[in-house]
């Protein structure tokens, strides 16, 4: 009964030893952003890697709290894992927050950049992608920032915060692009991104030691594509109704001309409704929500229920109007569906949508 006893434990204890692969954290390049861009027939990219250092002491040493690597490529994997060329540690992608695409990766090499991350096992699907609106704007993860320590945090932050509080444009993930990618139904939208000021000073520390940054990263419009094409950027009034006819922002800031002078108003719990009507092949858009006051310069006795009334109809008519010029705006340059429109009839009616989507005239 002993032997018995004693074999079970040894048994046992291989069992209790660890991982079969693990990896020291000293021997990973931990990864927060990759920048992709593809000419000359090679993938070229730029990836931010956290500097090993305690932040806090890479900071009192007055040291960049991250790194920046460079590679170049046939393809995307030996890109990246070229990189050990400079690098003394092998990339880890598990903490990758935000990936950057030039409009040449986007256009024609989506598919190879969806199928590598879609297929690595470390990459996150909660990675956040966002088009370069030019050159520089690629090397938007080398730029110093001031408030945040990595470059990544302080793009990601920004679109989370204006989707939320402004609604210039949405934001999307990893699972959220592959499904418009995959779908049929759908038409691609990303947010954009654009660098201001001299990218090649911004890479410096002195860029966090003035007022008066040598560089610095703004979020721009959306950018939207039919099919795989990639189409171009929307206005910034434009990108704004998209979002709220989209559904994807609950805020957003609206001006209104009345009477004798200009108000400004804060819109909040804003909800949109989609609906198909299959029988006279239309769309019906319910938008609805709230509105604040931020400012009020006209002459108007605002305190009166009539004039509140008027004002409340004088609003919901200007937001009406700038939803119907915009959207027929969109329409008549683009003709593509970036309203999740054909979805709707796909969802209210399978077998409808695929007997006529070829005649469904949405846009």
């Amino acid at each position: 009964m002993k032997k018995i006893k004693y074999l079970s434990i040894l048994l046992i204890i291989p069992l209790l030893s660890g991982c079969y692969n693990y990896r020291e954290l000293n021997e990973l390049a931990i990864t927060t952003a990759l920048s992709i861009d593809y000419s000359d027939n090679n993938f070229n990219i730029i990836v931010e890697v956290i500097n090993p250092t305690k932040q806090q002491d890479a900071v009192s040493a007055n040291n960049s709290p991250f790194v920046n690597y460079y590679s170049s490529a046939p393809t995307l994997q030996d890109a990246l894992r070229n990189v050990v060329i400079d690098s003394p540690r092998q990339l880890y992608a598990a903490q990758l927050e935000l990936i950057i695409l030039s409009e040449e990766a986007a256009t024609n090499h989506m598919s190879e950049i969806l199928e590598y991350f879609s297929r690595e096992p470390e990459s996150r699907t909660e990675v956040k992608f966002v088009i370069a609106r030019d050159d520089d704007s690629t090397k938007a993860v080398t730029i110093q920032t001031l408030l945040t320590n990595f470059s990544s945090s302080n793009i990601k932050q920004s679109l989370e915060l204006q989707q939320k509080v402004l609604g210039l444009t949405p934001v999307y993930t990893l699972n959220e692009l592959l499904n418009m990618y995959l779908d049929p139904t759908l038409e691609i939208s990303l947010p954009s991104i654009i660098v201001y000021g001299n990218a090649e000073e911004g890479d410096k520390k002195e860029n966090i030691t003035t007022s008066t940054p040598k560089a610095l990263t703004k979020i721009g419009t959306t950018a939207i594509f039919k099919g795989k094409d990639f189409l171009g950027y929307l206005t910034e009034e434009e990108s704004k109704v998209h979002s709220i006819i989209t559904g994807s922002t609950k805020e957003s800031i609206i001006n209104l001309d009345y009477k004798d002078n200009y108000s400004v108003f804060e819109l909040y719990k804003i909800e949109s409704d989609i609906s198909p009507d299959i029988k006279d092949n239309k769309i019906t858009l319910n938008i609805s929500g709230k509105a604040r006051i931020k400012e009020f310069h006209s002459n108007t006795n605002i305190t009166k229920a009539k004039e509140t009334d008027r004002l409340n109809k004088e609003l919901d008519k200007h937001i009406e109007d700038i939803i119907k010029k915009n959207f027929n705006s969109m329409r008549e340059k683009y003709n593509t569906d970036i309203f999740s429109f054909r979805q709707s009839f796909y969802r209210e009616n399978t077998k409808y949508y695929n007997t006529h989507n070829k005649n469904i005239e949405i846009m």
